[in-house]
């Protein structure tokens, strides 16, 4: 049974490893585009395009992975075995020559550390009860904002000392901590084996939920890997970057968790719409963006929009899973949305080829508008329903 105390052991060692976890994805989304250009010799375009297929092949896997980690009833073994897989992989990337080389590795250790996602975030649903995963979730989220705040400014310091050779001396010393934090508390717990594989038909809610809320993820995926190299173009040092990362984490931090009990109050459909408008003013920041510093208030605002729309959609997605699906559902939801937006960067550097940066914050704006009336349109039933549903609600 679900513990329904503030807190359980199994959800604060999830928290503690994301909060090490989070310095790893968050360091790599903002700098590596960066690195391949100043360390490798890369152009931009090019930087984007590694960068989206090392996101592209990750959720590939998760679905794969997700299946599995059902049918075994397990979740831990696939968390440790993605982390620990992964970092000699990413400790490659440093030494290999040429972007290619580098590029390749790093697409190969995404693929790897994405074997743990979806059982990530089905242990959320095995342990806590119907209306409270948003807070889970929330927490979940909160720990990862305040771990990437924290490593940003001593990966930003480093980065300026030594290069951006240092980022993965950063990050490797942090996935060896949440290595060891992922063995000591997270317990492995078990649960029956999912039972035989039924119809894909049946994911047909799940497909369409995916798609209509992921929509967005492409000008989101744009907009959050090109933001740092933005700010580098408009004279903005690595320091620099790391402040405009660091103010949109510390939202977060401070948020999430009650977002995520927001979530819980007044529903996910409505908590996603909320979410997604907050967003779309954050894209529109992005467009208007003329000096490094007005980036803030930009990704302040994104990360609010990300704050509650994250749980809000997790916590649907836990809720359509049926019982012995959940990694399953989760990596099959991670596939659409981690594809689009893994897509983002590609799609951004055509359009920043053709438009310039303002094409591509103009790209993102357009997609997130998308997705902002797809929601509402596809659950307008559930708007004038309960904030809380019940176990399968029918598209309508």
């Amino acid at each position: 049974m679900p513990d329904r105390s503030w807190i359980n052991r199994p959800l604060l060692g999830l928290s503690l490893y994301s909060l090490l976890a989070s310095n790893r994805g968050s360091l790599f989304t903002v700098y590596f585009a960066l690195f391949l250009v100043a360390e490798k010799g890369a152009s931009t375009p090019i930087a984007l395009t590694i960068l989206s297929a090392a996101y592209v092949g990750g959720s590939l896997v998760g679905p794969i992975a997700g299946r599995i980690s059902d049918r075994r009833g397990r979740r831990w073994p696939f968390l440790v075995a993605g982390e620990a897989g992964s970092l000699p992989l990413f400790l490659l990337v440093v030494v290999l020559p040429g972007y290619w080389a580098s590029g390749v590795s790093f697409i190969l250790a995404e693929m790897v550390l994405a074997i743990g996602s979806p059982a990530v975030n089905a242990f959320v649903v095995d342990i806590m009860g119907e209306g409270e995963r948003g807070r889970g979730y929330g927490l979940l989220s909160a720990a990862s904002s305040a771990g990437a705040a924290l490593g940003f400014p001593i990966a930003g310091v480093l980065i300026l000392r030594y290069g951006f050779n240092a980022l993965f001396l950063v990050s490797g010393s942090v996935m060896v901590a949440a290595l060891v934090m992922a063995v000591w508390l997270i317990p492995d717990l078990r649960s029956p084996p999912a039972p035989a594989r039924r119809p894909m038909g049946e994911m047909r809610e799940l497909t369409v939920f995916s798609v209509a809320v992921s929509v967005r993820a492409l000008g989101w995926g744009a907009v959050v890997t090109f933001y740092g190299t933005f700010a580098y173009l408009l004279g903005a040092n690595a320091f620099d970057i790391s402040l405009i990362a660091i103010s949109g984490f510390i939202v977060g931090a401070v948020i999430s968790a009650p977002m995520g009990r927001l979530v819980d109050r007044v529903g996910q459909i409505r908590s996603m719409i909320w979410g997604a408008a907050i967003s779309l003013f954050a894209m529109v920041f992005y467009f208007l963006t003329t000096t490094w510093v007005e980036l803030i208030p930009a990704q302040v605002t994104y990360r609010v929009g990300f704050a509650l729309m994250n749980p809000a959609m997790l916590s649907w997605v836990g809720t359509l899973a049926p019982s012995g699906r959940r990694a399953e559902y989760m990596g099959f939801f991670s596939l659409v949305n981690s594809t689009l937006w893994s897509l983002g960067p590609l799609a951004g550097a055509i359009a920043l080829q053709a438009w310039g940066p303002q094409g591509l914050f103009g790209f993102a704006v357009g997609v997130t508008l998308i997705s902002l009336v797809s929601i509402p349109v596809l659950y307008r039933s559930r708007l004038k329903g309960p904030a809380v549903p019940p176990a399968r609600v029918p598209i309508g």
